[in-house]
């Protein structure tokens, strides 16, 4: 994705949050672009405006501090540009996945109970 800045921007900017996570902030790539822009006055004069920006491959995540890091981050920006952080789970995978944590549970505990009071 690209992105506009009126300033330019560092390639990585690492942003401690509460609880243990992290923002990520990529910026590749930057480029200086001006806009040239007209606009005509109620008086019918025209007047041209320029803009300038730096544009930017541009890429932002959320992630666990403990799953990223950031010196490997501004080692290798290139990689984090595609990097999507791992999704948790929606709630019917993880009621499924502890149902079947509970079922594989009762399981062992049946066949140690067996073995102790045999």
């Amino acid at each position: 994705m690209k992105a506009r800045f009126t300033t330019e921007q560092p390639v990585v900017r690492w942003q401690p949050l509460d609880q243990g996570m992290v923002d990520v902030t990529i910026c590749l790539n930057g480029q200086e672009v001006t806009d040239e822009s007209s606009q005509v006055d109620e008086f019918g004069e025209t007047h041209t405006t320029k803009d300038a920006y730096w544009e930017y491959d541009f890429h932002q995540f959320r992630e666990k501090a403990e799953n990223i890091n950031q010196e490997t981050v501004d080692a290798n920006p290139e990689y984090y540009l595609e990097y999507v952080p791992d999704q948790p789970e929606n709630l019917e995978e993880q009621v499924k996945s502890q149902a079947q944590t509970i079922q594989m549970l009762t399981e062992c505990l049946l066949e140690m109970s067996e073995a102790v009071y045999v």
